[in-house]
Protein backbone atom coordinates (compact mmCIF):
# COMPACT_ATOMS: atom_id res chain seq x y z
CA UNK A 1 0.00 0.00 0.00
CA UNK A 2 1.63 3.44 -1.03
CA UNK A 3 2.13 6.03 1.47
CA UNK A 4 -0.67 8.35 -0.25
CA UNK A 5 -3.71 5.82 0.44
CA UNK A 6 -2.30 4.85 4.03
CA UNK A 7 -3.03 8.67 4.82
CA UNK A 8 -6.08 8.49 2.87
CA UNK A 9 -6.81 5.56 5.35
CA UNK A 10 -6.35 7.59 8.86
CA UNK A 11 -8.41 10.18 7.28
CA UNK A 12 -11.36 8.31 6.73
CA UNK A 13 -11.03 6.96 10.47
CA UNK A 14 -10.79 10.02 11.66
CA UNK A 15 -13.89 11.65 9.66
CA UNK A 16 -15.78 8.55 11.11
CA UNK A 17 -14.69 8.38 14.38
CA UNK A 18 -13.71 11.93 15.58
CA UNK A 19 -16.30 13.48 13.54
CA UNK A 20 -19.15 10.90 15.21
CA UNK A 21 -17.84 12.32 18.50
CA UNK A 22 -17.58 15.84 18.11
CA UNK A 23 -19.03 16.56 14.83
CA UNK A 24 -21.42 19.55 16.39
CA UNK A 25 -18.58 21.31 18.52
CA UNK A 26 -17.57 22.84 15.49
CA UNK A 27 -14.55 20.24 14.58
CA UNK A 28 -13.41 20.80 10.85
CA UNK A 29 -11.28 19.00 8.65
CA UNK A 30 -9.72 20.88 5.83
CA UNK A 31 -7.88 19.65 2.59
CA UNK A 32 -4.72 21.24 1.79
CA UNK A 33 -2.19 21.22 -1.05
CA UNK A 34 0.14 19.25 1.08
CA UNK A 35 -2.19 17.61 3.35
CA UNK A 36 -5.64 18.23 5.72
CA UNK A 37 -5.66 20.50 8.66
CA UNK A 38 -7.97 19.78 11.57
CA UNK A 39 -10.01 22.67 13.24
CA UNK A 40 -10.98 21.96 17.28
CA UNK A 41 -12.34 24.91 18.60
CA UNK A 42 -11.04 25.30 22.52
CA UNK A 43 -12.58 23.48 25.37
CA UNK A 44 -13.89 21.04 22.65
CA UNK A 45 -11.36 18.28 24.04
CA UNK A 46 -10.33 17.06 27.45
CA UNK A 47 -7.04 18.47 27.21
CA UNK A 48 -7.91 21.68 26.13
CA UNK A 49 -10.95 21.69 29.58
CA UNK A 50 -8.09 20.58 31.79
CA UNK A 51 -5.13 22.96 31.20
CA UNK A 52 -8.30 26.19 31.39
CA UNK A 53 -9.15 24.11 35.02
CA UNK A 54 -5.56 24.29 36.39
CA UNK A 55 -4.97 27.92 34.98
CA UNK A 56 -8.38 28.67 37.06
CA UNK A 57 -7.40 26.68 40.06
CA UNK A 58 -3.92 28.47 40.29
CA UNK A 59 -5.56 31.86 40.08
CA UNK A 60 -8.03 31.23 42.70
CA UNK A 61 -5.06 29.69 44.86
CA UNK A 62 -3.25 32.97 44.55
CA UNK A 63 -6.36 35.02 45.50
CA UNK A 64 -6.55 33.23 48.48
CA UNK A 65 -9.54 31.61 47.41
CA UNK A 66 -8.60 27.25 48.56
CA UNK A 67 -11.84 26.49 49.08
CA UNK A 68 -12.24 27.38 45.30
CA UNK A 69 -8.81 26.18 43.72
CA UNK A 70 -9.19 22.85 45.25
CA UNK A 71 -12.59 22.07 43.46
CA UNK A 72 -11.19 23.39 40.37
CA UNK A 73 -8.39 21.02 40.43
CA UNK A 74 -10.16 18.32 41.61
CA UNK A 75 -12.27 18.56 38.19
CA UNK A 76 -9.57 18.80 36.66
CA UNK A 77 -8.13 15.93 37.50
CA UNK A 78 -11.08 14.19 37.07
CA UNK A 79 -9.90 13.79 33.08
CA UNK A 80 -7.29 11.36 33.95
CA UNK A 81 -7.86 8.05 33.55
CA UNK A 82 -4.66 6.26 33.49
CA UNK A 83 -1.83 7.67 31.06
CA UNK A 84 -1.83 9.86 27.98
CA UNK A 85 -2.23 8.33 24.60
CA UNK A 86 -2.20 5.03 26.18
CA UNK A 87 -3.29 3.21 22.89
CA UNK A 88 -0.92 5.58 21.09
CA UNK A 89 2.83 4.71 19.57
CA UNK A 90 4.25 7.58 20.47
CA UNK A 91 7.65 8.94 18.35
CA UNK A 92 9.75 11.37 19.25
CA UNK A 93 7.59 14.77 19.13
CA UNK A 94 4.79 12.87 20.53
CA UNK A 95 6.89 11.37 23.12
CA UNK A 96 7.46 15.07 24.30
CA UNK A 97 4.20 16.02 24.22
CA UNK A 98 3.41 12.50 26.66
CA UNK A 99 5.61 13.40 29.21
CA UNK A 100 4.34 17.32 29.10
CA UNK A 101 0.73 16.34 29.89
CA UNK A 102 2.18 14.21 32.87
CA UNK A 103 3.93 17.24 34.40
CA UNK A 104 0.98 19.17 34.39
CA UNK A 105 -0.50 16.67 35.97
CA UNK A 106 1.54 16.74 38.71
CA UNK A 107 1.68 20.14 38.69
CA UNK A 108 -2.09 20.14 39.20
CA UNK A 109 -1.88 17.35 41.78
CA UNK A 110 0.75 19.86 44.07
CA UNK A 111 -1.89 23.03 43.30
CA UNK A 112 -4.47 20.77 44.44
CA UNK A 113 -2.38 19.29 47.83
CA UNK A 114 -1.50 22.95 48.47
CA UNK A 115 -5.10 24.12 48.65
CA UNK A 116 -6.05 21.36 50.75
CA UNK A 117 -3.44 21.84 53.14
CA UNK A 118 -4.42 25.58 53.52
CA UNK A 119 -7.83 24.66 54.56
CA UNK A 120 -7.16 22.29 57.53
CA UNK A 121 -7.22 18.83 55.80
CA UNK A 122 -3.73 17.85 56.28
CA UNK A 123 -5.10 14.44 58.06
CA UNK A 124 -6.99 13.07 55.41
CA UNK A 125 -3.69 13.44 52.92
CA UNK A 126 -1.02 11.86 54.81
CA UNK A 127 -2.41 8.24 53.15
CA UNK A 128 -1.88 10.37 49.59
CA UNK A 129 0.92 12.02 50.42
CA UNK A 130 2.72 9.08 51.31
CA UNK A 131 1.50 7.00 48.62
CA UNK A 132 2.74 9.80 46.08
CA UNK A 133 6.01 10.03 47.91
CA UNK A 134 6.79 6.48 47.52
CA UNK A 135 5.83 6.84 43.62
CA UNK A 136 8.15 9.68 43.33
CA UNK A 137 11.15 9.27 45.85
CA UNK A 138 13.28 12.18 44.82
CA UNK A 139 10.11 14.83 44.98
CA UNK A 140 11.39 17.15 47.19
CA UNK A 141 7.86 18.99 46.82
CA UNK A 142 5.55 16.14 47.87
CA UNK A 143 7.83 15.23 50.68
CA UNK A 144 7.72 18.53 52.28
CA UNK A 145 3.95 18.68 52.04
CA UNK A 146 4.30 15.10 53.95
CA UNK A 147 6.05 16.72 56.78
CA UNK A 148 4.19 19.66 57.07
CA UNK A 149 0.57 17.42 57.13
CA UNK A 150 2.69 15.09 59.61
CA UNK A 151 3.15 17.96 61.35
CA UNK A 152 -0.26 19.49 61.57
CA UNK A 153 -1.47 15.92 63.03
CA UNK A 154 0.87 15.96 65.74
CA UNK A 155 3.50 13.29 64.62
CA UNK A 156 6.25 15.00 63.98
CA UNK A 157 8.25 12.16 65.01
CA UNK A 158 7.37 10.71 61.97
CA UNK A 159 7.56 14.18 59.64
CA UNK A 160 11.34 14.19 60.74
CA UNK A 161 11.81 10.49 60.02
CA UNK A 162 10.30 11.24 56.64
CA UNK A 163 13.28 14.08 56.12
CA UNK A 164 15.61 11.51 57.41
CA UNK A 165 14.41 9.09 54.31
CA UNK A 166 14.30 11.41 51.45
CA UNK A 167 18.24 12.66 52.84
CA UNK A 168 19.09 9.39 52.55
CA UNK A 169 17.36 8.79 49.02
CA UNK A 170 18.57 11.75 47.70
CA UNK A 171 22.77 10.75 48.81
CA UNK A 172 22.41 7.56 47.57
CA UNK A 173 20.70 8.25 44.53
CA UNK A 174 22.18 11.05 43.59
CA UNK A 175 25.20 12.10 46.19
CA UNK A 176 23.53 15.50 46.55
CA UNK A 177 22.03 17.09 49.74
CA UNK A 178 18.09 18.54 49.96
CA UNK A 179 17.64 22.00 48.66
CA UNK A 180 17.95 24.43 51.65
CA UNK A 181 14.41 25.16 51.54
CA UNK A 182 13.39 21.50 52.62
CA UNK A 183 16.31 21.46 55.01
CA UNK A 184 15.41 24.89 56.52
CA UNK A 185 11.79 23.00 56.74
CA UNK A 186 13.26 20.07 58.93
CA UNK A 187 14.71 22.18 61.28
CA UNK A 188 11.66 24.11 61.48
CA UNK A 189 9.82 21.01 62.33
CA UNK A 190 12.93 20.29 64.19
CA UNK A 191 12.43 23.36 66.50
CA UNK A 192 8.71 23.60 66.45
CA UNK A 193 8.08 26.94 64.30
CA UNK A 194 4.90 28.16 64.86
CA UNK A 195 4.51 29.46 61.51
CA UNK A 196 4.22 25.64 60.24
CA UNK A 197 0.66 26.19 62.30
CA UNK A 198 -2.42 26.80 60.30
CA UNK A 199 -3.91 29.98 61.85
CA UNK A 200 -6.52 29.63 63.87
CA UNK A 201 -5.66 26.00 64.94
CA UNK A 202 -4.16 24.96 68.03
CA UNK A 203 -0.86 24.11 68.04
CA UNK A 204 -0.03 20.19 67.79
CA UNK A 205 0.81 18.72 71.69
CA UNK A 206 4.60 18.32 70.74
CA UNK A 207 5.57 19.04 74.53
CA UNK A 208 8.17 20.82 73.33
CA UNK A 209 10.45 23.94 74.43
CA UNK A 210 9.81 27.44 72.57
CA UNK A 211 12.04 28.96 70.49
CA UNK A 212 14.04 31.09 72.86
CA UNK A 213 15.13 34.54 72.07
CA UNK A 214 17.12 37.54 73.96
CA UNK A 215 15.20 40.67 74.64
CA UNK A 216 17.52 42.70 71.81
CA UNK A 217 16.83 39.81 68.93
CA UNK A 218 20.13 37.80 69.55
CA UNK A 219 19.03 34.15 69.63
CA UNK A 220 20.04 32.45 72.74
CA UNK A 221 22.25 29.94 71.49
CA UNK A 222 24.52 31.53 69.37
CA UNK A 223 24.88 34.54 70.65
CA UNK A 224 24.07 36.22 66.93
CA UNK A 225 21.13 38.63 65.68
CA UNK A 226 18.74 37.71 63.23
CA UNK A 227 20.12 40.48 60.95
CA UNK A 228 23.62 39.02 60.10
CA UNK A 229 24.36 37.62 56.56
CA UNK A 230 26.58 34.71 57.83
CA UNK A 231 24.10 31.80 56.98
CA UNK A 232 24.38 30.81 61.03
CA UNK A 233 20.36 31.92 61.47
CA UNK A 234 17.72 30.25 58.69
CA UNK A 235 15.91 32.84 57.07
CA UNK A 236 12.35 33.13 58.12
CA UNK A 237 10.88 30.52 58.32
CA UNK A 238 6.94 31.77 57.50
CA UNK A 239 6.39 32.37 54.36
CA UNK A 240 9.99 31.53 53.04
CA UNK A 241 9.72 27.78 54.36
CA UNK A 242 5.68 27.71 53.17
CA UNK A 243 7.07 28.75 49.64
CA UNK A 244 9.13 25.67 50.13
CA UNK A 245 6.17 23.38 49.95
CA UNK A 246 3.67 25.61 48.64
CA UNK A 247 1.84 27.01 51.63
CA UNK A 248 0.54 30.37 52.01
CA UNK A 249 0.69 31.02 56.27
CA UNK A 250 -0.83 33.74 57.60
CA UNK A 251 0.75 36.14 60.82
CA UNK A 252 3.98 37.43 61.15
CA UNK A 253 7.14 35.89 60.19
CA UNK A 254 9.63 34.81 62.69
CA UNK A 255 12.98 33.44 63.24
CA UNK A 256 14.10 29.51 62.65
CA UNK A 257 17.18 28.85 64.30
CA UNK A 258 19.42 27.48 62.27
CA UNK A 259 20.37 23.42 63.57
CA UNK A 260 24.25 23.53 63.81
CA UNK A 261 26.49 21.02 62.19
CA UNK A 262 29.14 20.30 64.72
CA UNK A 263 32.44 19.04 63.62
CA UNK A 264 34.45 18.82 66.73
CA UNK A 265 36.77 15.61 65.82
CA UNK A 266 40.76 15.81 66.54
CA UNK A 267 42.75 16.23 63.78
CA UNK A 268 43.46 12.90 62.16
CA UNK A 269 47.07 11.18 62.55
CA UNK A 270 48.92 10.99 58.93
CA UNK A 271 51.53 8.76 59.80
CA UNK A 272 48.69 6.21 61.40
CA UNK A 273 50.14 2.83 60.87
CA UNK A 274 48.66 -0.71 60.96
CA UNK A 275 45.32 -1.88 62.22
CA UNK A 276 44.20 -2.23 58.88
CA UNK A 277 41.97 -5.50 59.83
CA UNK A 278 40.18 -3.65 62.58
CA UNK A 279 39.22 -0.56 60.82
CA UNK A 280 37.58 -2.48 58.01
CA UNK A 281 35.73 -4.54 60.98
CA UNK A 282 35.03 -1.89 62.44
CA UNK A 283 34.06 0.46 59.70
CA UNK A 284 31.99 -2.67 58.04
CA UNK A 285 29.69 -2.91 61.23
CA UNK A 286 28.96 0.57 61.29
CA UNK A 287 27.55 0.21 57.29
CA UNK A 288 25.64 -2.96 58.48
CA UNK A 289 23.96 -1.13 61.13
CA UNK A 290 22.87 1.93 59.17
CA UNK A 291 21.63 0.04 56.25
CA UNK A 292 19.55 -2.15 58.16
CA UNK A 293 18.48 0.76 60.39
CA UNK A 294 20.09 -1.51 63.71
CA UNK A 295 19.73 -0.36 67.18
CA UNK A 296 22.34 2.22 68.05
CA UNK A 297 26.02 0.86 67.74
CA UNK A 298 28.51 1.29 70.41
CA UNK A 299 31.86 0.19 69.23
CA UNK A 300 34.00 0.54 72.28
CA UNK A 301 37.63 0.14 72.01
CA UNK A 302 39.94 -0.89 75.03
CA UNK A 303 43.46 -1.91 76.27
CA UNK A 304 46.34 -1.33 77.83
CA UNK A 305 47.87 2.12 78.08
CA UNK A 306 49.45 3.15 75.18
CA UNK A 307 48.29 0.67 72.42
CA UNK A 308 46.94 3.38 70.72
CA UNK A 309 43.15 3.48 71.63
CA UNK A 310 42.47 7.07 70.56
CA UNK A 311 44.62 7.26 67.73
CA UNK A 312 42.31 4.02 66.18
CA UNK A 313 38.92 6.03 67.39
CA UNK A 314 39.81 9.10 65.62
CA UNK A 315 41.40 7.33 62.40
CA UNK A 316 37.92 5.72 62.43
CA UNK A 317 35.83 8.29 63.42
CA UNK A 318 37.44 10.66 59.84
CA UNK A 319 37.00 7.63 57.53
CA UNK A 320 33.53 7.49 58.44
CA UNK A 321 32.48 10.82 59.67
CA UNK A 322 30.65 11.42 55.48
CA UNK A 323 27.91 9.21 56.56
CA UNK A 324 27.26 11.11 59.68
CA UNK A 325 26.42 14.54 57.79
CA UNK A 326 24.33 16.08 61.15
CA UNK A 327 27.54 16.27 63.16
CA UNK A 328 30.54 14.87 64.53
CA UNK A 329 31.20 15.85 68.59
CA UNK A 330 34.03 14.52 70.40
CA UNK A 331 35.13 15.05 74.13
CA UNK A 332 38.05 13.46 76.41
CA UNK A 333 36.32 11.78 79.55
CA UNK A 334 39.72 12.63 80.95
CA UNK A 335 39.40 8.47 82.53
CA UNK A 336 42.98 8.46 83.49
CA UNK A 337 43.26 11.45 85.84
CA UNK A 338 42.05 12.12 89.26
CA UNK A 339 38.92 13.74 88.11
CA UNK A 340 37.20 12.44 85.23
CA UNK A 341 34.36 14.95 83.41
CA UNK A 342 30.95 14.49 85.13
CA UNK A 343 28.34 13.18 82.68
CA UNK A 344 26.35 16.33 83.24
CA UNK A 345 29.54 18.53 81.74
CA UNK A 346 29.55 17.03 78.86
CA UNK A 347 25.46 16.63 78.32
CA UNK A 348 25.81 20.38 78.57
CA UNK A 349 28.83 21.18 75.93
CA UNK A 350 26.76 18.31 73.81
CA UNK A 351 23.67 20.02 73.77
CA UNK A 352 24.99 23.50 73.47
CA UNK A 353 26.85 22.36 70.66
CA UNK A 354 23.67 21.07 69.05
CA UNK A 355 22.52 24.46 69.46
CA UNK A 356 20.37 24.44 72.78
CA UNK A 357 20.74 27.88 74.51
CA UNK A 358 22.43 27.54 77.95
CA UNK A 359 19.98 29.33 79.80
CA UNK A 360 17.39 26.14 79.01
CA UNK A 361 19.95 23.41 79.69
CA UNK A 362 18.29 21.35 82.95
CA UNK A 363 20.90 20.70 86.19
CA UNK A 364 19.41 16.88 86.84
CA UNK A 365 21.68 14.94 84.87
CA UNK A 366 18.04 12.94 84.10
CA UNK A 367 16.28 15.81 82.47
CA UNK A 368 19.88 16.45 81.00
CA UNK A 369 19.56 12.97 79.15
CA UNK A 370 16.19 12.73 78.30
CA UNK A 371 16.60 16.40 76.60
CA UNK A 372 20.04 15.40 74.74
CA UNK A 373 18.31 12.19 73.56
CA UNK A 374 15.30 14.02 72.25
CA UNK A 375 17.96 16.42 70.21
CA UNK A 376 19.45 13.40 68.70
CA UNK A 377 16.19 11.62 67.59
CA UNK A 378 16.35 11.65 63.68
CA UNK A 379 19.73 13.28 63.14
CA UNK A 380 22.94 11.56 62.21
CA UNK A 381 25.77 12.18 64.85
CA UNK A 382 29.00 10.39 65.42
CA UNK A 383 30.24 10.83 68.74
CA UNK A 384 33.65 9.94 70.18
CA UNK A 385 34.07 9.53 73.70
CA UNK A 386 37.47 9.00 74.46
CA UNK A 387 39.32 7.90 77.78
CA UNK A 388 35.94 6.79 79.57
CA UNK A 389 36.60 5.76 83.25
CA UNK A 390 33.59 3.47 83.52
CA UNK A 391 30.84 2.52 81.88
CA UNK A 392 28.49 4.69 83.91
CA UNK A 393 30.06 7.40 82.71
CA UNK A 394 29.09 6.79 79.29
CA UNK A 395 25.65 5.63 79.84
CA UNK A 396 23.72 8.30 79.94
CA UNK A 397 25.99 10.21 77.62
CA UNK A 398 24.42 7.73 74.53
CA UNK A 399 21.49 9.21 72.06
CA UNK A 400 18.30 6.71 72.19
CA UNK A 401 17.34 7.08 68.40
CA UNK A 402 18.19 8.62 65.19
CA UNK A 403 20.98 7.54 62.70
CA UNK A 404 23.83 7.53 64.99
CA UNK A 405 26.81 5.82 66.17
CA UNK A 406 29.22 6.22 69.27
CA UNK A 407 32.72 5.07 69.09
CA UNK A 408 34.44 5.13 72.95
CA UNK A 409 38.03 4.04 74.00
CA UNK A 410 38.80 3.25 77.56
CA UNK A 411 40.77 0.89 80.23
CA UNK A 412 37.40 -0.55 81.37
CA UNK A 413 35.58 -3.46 79.62
CA UNK A 414 32.84 -1.97 77.45
CA UNK A 415 28.69 -1.44 78.23
CA UNK A 416 26.26 -4.94 78.01
CA UNK A 417 25.95 -4.59 74.29
CA UNK A 418 28.61 -2.62 72.65
CA UNK A 419 30.93 -4.06 70.25
CA UNK A 420 33.92 -4.78 72.04
CA UNK A 421 37.34 -4.28 70.43
CA UNK A 422 40.30 -5.32 72.35
CA UNK A 423 43.39 -3.79 71.08
CA UNK A 424 47.01 -5.76 71.35
CA UNK A 425 50.09 -3.90 70.77
CA UNK A 426 51.22 -3.18 67.27
CA UNK A 427 53.48 -6.55 65.28
CA UNK A 428 56.98 -6.34 64.78
CA UNK A 429 56.83 -5.03 61.47
CA UNK A 430 53.81 -2.52 62.07
CA UNK A 431 55.62 -0.91 65.00
CA UNK A 432 59.00 -1.23 62.81
CA UNK A 433 56.95 0.70 59.89
CA UNK A 434 55.64 3.33 62.74
CA UNK A 435 59.10 3.91 64.19
CA UNK A 436 60.98 4.63 60.44
CA UNK A 437 57.64 7.08 59.35
CA UNK A 438 58.56 9.41 61.96
CA UNK A 439 62.35 8.95 61.94
CA UNK A 440 62.40 8.80 58.16
CA UNK A 441 63.78 5.53 56.14
CA UNK A 442 67.26 6.83 55.92
CA UNK A 443 67.98 7.58 59.51
CA UNK A 444 66.10 4.30 59.78
CA UNK A 445 68.49 2.52 57.56
CA UNK A 446 71.77 3.24 59.41
CA UNK A 447 71.22 1.15 62.30
CA UNK A 448 69.12 -1.52 61.54
CA UNK A 449 69.59 -3.63 64.75
CA UNK A 450 69.51 -0.28 66.82
CA UNK A 451 66.04 0.34 65.39
CA UNK A 452 65.29 -3.40 66.19
CA UNK A 453 66.00 -2.69 69.51
CA UNK A 454 64.25 0.14 69.72
CA UNK A 455 61.00 -1.25 68.88
CA UNK A 456 61.85 -3.96 71.45
CA UNK A 457 62.06 -1.83 73.94
CA UNK A 458 58.65 -0.19 73.59
CA UNK A 459 57.30 -3.26 73.43
CA UNK A 460 54.86 -2.84 70.33
CA UNK A 461 53.65 0.24 71.97
CA UNK A 462 52.48 3.06 69.76
CA UNK A 463 52.45 6.02 72.06
CA UNK A 464 56.10 4.90 73.68
CA UNK A 465 57.46 4.33 69.91
CA UNK A 466 55.77 7.65 68.91
CA UNK A 467 57.33 9.75 71.87
CA UNK A 468 60.82 8.31 71.00
CA UNK A 469 60.20 8.98 67.51
CA UNK A 470 59.73 12.50 68.32
CA UNK A 471 62.67 12.94 70.74
CA UNK A 472 64.95 11.29 68.12
CA UNK A 473 63.56 13.42 65.33
CA UNK A 474 64.36 16.67 67.49
CA UNK A 475 68.29 15.36 67.86
CA UNK A 476 69.20 14.37 64.54
CA UNK A 477 72.52 14.15 65.27
CA UNK A 478 72.21 11.41 68.14
CA UNK A 479 73.34 7.79 66.90
CA UNK A 480 70.10 4.99 67.21
CA UNK A 481 72.78 2.58 69.12
CA UNK A 482 73.49 4.84 71.82
CA UNK A 483 70.26 5.89 72.38
CA UNK A 484 68.87 2.06 72.33
CA UNK A 485 71.51 2.08 75.36
CA UNK A 486 70.35 4.79 77.26
CA UNK A 487 66.42 2.70 76.63
CA UNK A 488 67.82 -0.62 78.05
CA UNK A 489 68.44 1.09 81.20
CA UNK A 490 65.06 0.39 83.05
CA UNK A 491 65.68 3.41 85.16
CA UNK A 492 65.29 6.13 82.24
CA UNK A 493 63.59 3.66 80.32
CA UNK A 494 60.03 5.35 80.94
CA UNK A 495 61.53 8.93 80.77
CA UNK A 496 63.25 8.23 77.43
CA UNK A 497 59.86 7.16 76.02
CA UNK A 498 57.53 9.72 77.29
CA UNK A 499 56.91 13.92 76.49
CA UNK A 500 54.61 15.77 78.25
CA UNK A 501 51.58 14.50 75.61
CA UNK A 502 52.67 11.01 75.64
CA UNK A 503 53.34 10.34 79.34
CA UNK A 504 52.43 6.03 79.91
CA UNK A 505 52.50 6.93 83.87
CA UNK A 506 49.43 8.82 84.26
CA UNK A 507 47.27 5.86 82.74
CA UNK A 508 49.68 3.68 84.85
CA UNK A 509 49.21 5.36 87.90
CA UNK A 510 45.24 5.62 86.81
CA UNK A 511 45.26 1.66 87.17
CA UNK A 512 47.15 1.45 90.09
CA UNK A 513 45.21 4.08 91.45
CA UNK A 514 41.70 1.34 91.47
CA UNK A 515 43.70 -0.84 92.62
CA UNK A 516 43.22 -1.65 96.65
CA UNK A 517 46.03 -2.70 98.91
CA UNK A 518 46.20 -6.58 98.25
CA UNK A 519 45.88 -6.05 94.71
CA UNK A 520 48.97 -3.54 94.68
CA UNK A 521 51.06 -5.60 96.67
CA UNK A 522 50.07 -8.79 94.27
CA UNK A 523 50.94 -7.00 91.08
CA UNK A 524 54.36 -5.56 92.43
CA UNK A 525 55.20 -9.39 93.29
CA UNK A 526 54.31 -10.08 89.81
CA UNK A 527 56.40 -7.53 88.23
CA UNK A 528 59.81 -8.79 89.92
CA UNK A 529 59.18 -12.57 88.75
CA UNK A 530 61.32 -13.38 85.78
CA UNK A 531 60.88 -15.90 82.90
CA UNK A 532 57.78 -16.70 80.54
CA UNK A 533 54.63 -16.12 81.04
CA UNK A 534 52.91 -17.66 85.03
CA UNK A 535 49.61 -19.44 85.43
CA UNK A 536 47.29 -19.28 88.14
CA UNK A 537 48.50 -21.95 90.17
CA UNK A 538 52.13 -19.95 90.19
CA UNK A 539 50.41 -16.64 91.40
CA UNK A 540 49.04 -19.16 94.32
CA UNK A 541 52.12 -20.17 95.51
CA UNK A 542 54.00 -16.98 95.22
CA UNK A 543 51.03 -15.10 97.06
CA UNK A 544 50.48 -17.61 99.58
CA UNK A 545 47.12 -18.03 98.95
CA UNK A 546 44.54 -20.33 97.48
CA UNK A 547 43.80 -20.95 93.69
CA UNK A 548 40.33 -19.35 93.92
CA UNK A 549 41.32 -16.42 95.51
CA UNK A 550 44.60 -15.88 93.26
CA UNK A 551 42.35 -16.18 90.24
CA UNK A 552 40.48 -13.51 91.69
CA UNK A 553 43.50 -11.26 92.07
CA UNK A 554 44.59 -12.33 87.93
CA UNK A 555 41.33 -11.02 86.78
CA UNK A 556 41.05 -8.07 88.47
CA UNK A 557 44.84 -7.18 87.26
CA UNK A 558 44.27 -8.23 83.77
CA UNK A 559 40.74 -6.44 83.25
CA UNK A 560 42.61 -3.00 84.24
CA UNK A 561 45.51 -4.38 82.04
CA UNK A 562 48.21 -4.37 83.77
CA UNK A 563 48.47 -8.16 83.33
CA UNK A 564 48.65 -9.40 79.78
CA UNK A 565 46.26 -12.65 79.89
CA UNK A 566 46.98 -15.63 76.87
CA UNK A 567 45.26 -18.70 76.37
CA UNK A 568 46.45 -21.75 74.79
CA UNK A 569 44.81 -24.94 73.02
CA UNK A 570 45.40 -27.09 75.74
CA UNK A 571 47.20 -25.70 78.47
CA UNK A 572 46.41 -23.04 81.22
CA UNK A 573 45.80 -19.40 80.64
CA UNK A 574 49.39 -18.02 81.51
CA UNK A 575 49.92 -14.60 82.67
CA UNK A 576 52.63 -11.97 81.76
CA UNK A 577 53.35 -8.02 82.70
CA UNK A 578 54.21 -6.43 79.95
CA UNK A 579 57.96 -4.62 79.33
CA UNK A 580 57.01 -1.17 80.15
CA UNK A 581 54.41 -1.78 82.91
CA UNK A 582 56.38 -3.99 84.60
CA UNK A 583 59.54 -0.93 84.65
CA UNK A 584 56.78 1.13 86.14
CA UNK A 585 55.65 -1.34 88.72
CA UNK A 586 59.14 -1.48 90.29
CA UNK A 587 60.06 1.93 89.77
CA UNK A 588 57.17 2.38 92.20
CA UNK A 589 58.01 0.04 94.72
CA UNK A 590 61.62 1.34 95.03
CA UNK A 591 59.62 4.59 95.34
CA UNK A 592 57.69 3.27 98.52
Amino acid sequence: MSALATLQSYIYKIRKNVFEALGGAGVTLHTKPNGYRLDIPAGVLDVHRFEELIDQGRKALDGGDAETAAELLADALAFWRGGPLANVEPGDQLGVQITRFQERRMRAVELRLEAELQLGRHRELISELKTLCSTHPLDEGMHGKLMIALYRSGRRHEALETYQTFRRGMIDELGLEPSPMLARLHTAVLVAEPELHLEGEPAPELGLRPLQTMPDGTDAASGRTGNGDDGELAEAAGSRIAAAVGLSVGGPTQQVRSVPHPAQLPPDIADFTGRTKVLARLESRLAECRELHAPLPVLWITGMPGVGKSALAIRLAHRVRDRFPDGQLYVDLRGDSADPVRPRTVLHRFLAALGEPRSALPDDIDEASELFRSRCASRSLLFLLDSAATTAQVKSLLPGSGDCAVIVTSLAHGLAGSDLVLLDPLPDDEAHQLLTSIIGPQRAGEDPPAVDRIVELCGGLPVALRAVGTRLGRLPGWPLGQFAERLADPRRRLDESSLPDLDLRASYHAGFRQLDERDRLAMQLFAMRTGGPFTAEDAAKQLGCDLVSAEGVLARLAERHLLQAAGTKDGPLGYSVHELVRVYTLQRLAGN
